[in-house]
C-alpha cells in the first residue's frame, strides 16, 4: 500500500535529518526530541519492523533521556557521539530489514 512506502520514506528521512543535525552540532533537547519522537512513532506504526528490532529499544531509551531534560538542555559531547552511533547502527539494521 501507499502508506507503507510513505512510512519507509519518512523513517529514512527522519534518521538522516537527526544524524545531520547532530553532525551540525545541534544538540538542544527541543531541537532533537520532536524528530526523535516522530521517528519512534513511525517505526512503531510500520508492521514490517519486528518488536525486537534493536533500533526501537535504542530510540525509546534516548526519548526517555530527552523527556527528562528541560527544553533548552543540551546533550554533552559523549552523548552526541553515542546517539549518533546508535542512530547509525539502527539505520543500518533498518536498511538490512528492507534489503535482506
Amino acid at each position: 500500500s501507499n502508506c507503507f512506502f510513505y512510512s519507509i520514506a519518512d523513517i529514512v528521512s527522519l534518521f538522516i535529518t537527526i544524524m545531520d543535525k547532530l553532525r551540525l552540532d545541534i544538540r538542544a533537547n527541543d531541537e532533537l526530541q520532536p524528530d526523535l519522537r516522530d521517528l519512534a512513532e513511525t517505526i512503531a506504526r510500520l508492521s514490517l519492523i519486528p518488536d525486537d528490532f534493536e533500533g526501537k529499544e535504542k530510540i525509546n531509551q534516548w526519548l526517555k533521556t530527552l523527556s527528562n531534560m528541560q527544553a533548552s538542555d543540551e546533550l554533552g559531547e559523549h552523548q552526541i557521539r553515542q546517539l549518533l552511533f546508535d542512530l547509525e547502527t539502527s539505520y543500518n539494521s533498518f536498511n538490512r530489514l528492507l534489503h535482506p
